[in-house]
């Protein structure tokens, strides 16, 4: 949760993942951010990049890709809109969401985003109703989650902290897609009226999840 320039690099050099996020992004956090990378990248400390808003302003989009020629993250994440944006395909997004109009085939998608991971050395995880992971070799896409996601704000950002948590302790590739599903299968388990007090027994069911959970993974390889 650091973000003062002035320390950043000491918080990250204490730190086991690095999570970075383009949601509130100014001044500060830009500076912040691209020393917490490379301290990150200097010390072989796991890093993920959320892509958050990307396609809305050439200002991120152009950071995002000075970051990553700076100090590689293990990881980048977005939504399709995002991750087409930053492919360079043509994107419908409309400040933070997806636009239904990105949505297609998860096989076509699955394509460019290996394309995508192998130019850029980077894991890629594209959030959405199907999250599809890929190293540019290995491609999985992830069936598990809730419809009631959508309705919530910052469940992407949620999705990148916790992949970083598992960064801290597992093999990459493992880490995204371990992540991913338990987080998805959190949300499948979630029994609520609204999104209110979806977002409150969310967290509970995070917080139950237990090895066993394993058993409810969708995970389908694709290569």
């Amino acid at each position: 949760m650091a973000c003062h320039p002035e320390e950043v690099e000491d918080i990250t050099l204490n730190s086991q993942a690095l999570a970075l996020n383009l949601g509130n992004f100014d001044d500060v956090r830009a500076e912040s951010m691209i020393k917490s990378a490379k301290i990150a990248l200097g010390h072989h400390i796991p890093c993920i990049l959320d892509l958050v808003g990307v396609a809305c302003s050439p200002l991120r989009m152009q950071y995002a890709k000075d970051l990553l020629l700076k100090a590689k993250p293990t990881v980048i994440k977005g939504n399709i809109s995002e991750c087409k944006a930053f492919y360079g395909l043509t994107s419908h997004a409309h400040g933070v969401d997806a636009d239904i109009l990105d949505v297609e085939d998860v096989y076509e998608s699955a394509k460019w985003l290996m394309d995508l991971s192998r130019s850029t050395g980077c894991i890629v995880v594209c959030s959405g109703k199907t999250d599809i992971i890929t190293d540019g070799e290995k491609t999985v896409c992830i069936r598990n989650g809730c419809e009631m996601m959508g309705c919530l704000t910052g469940t992407g950002c949620m999705l990148n902290v916790a992949i970083a948590t598992f960064l801290a302790c597992e093999d990459a590739f493992d880490a995204c897609v371990d992540a991913t599903c338990y987080y998805e299968v959190a949300a499948e388990k979630t029994k609520a009226d609204g999104p209110g007090t979806f977002h409150m027994y969310f967290m509970d069911e995070v917080y139950q999840l237990t090895e066993e959970d394993r058993r409810l993974f969708q995970i389908e390889v694709i290569k």
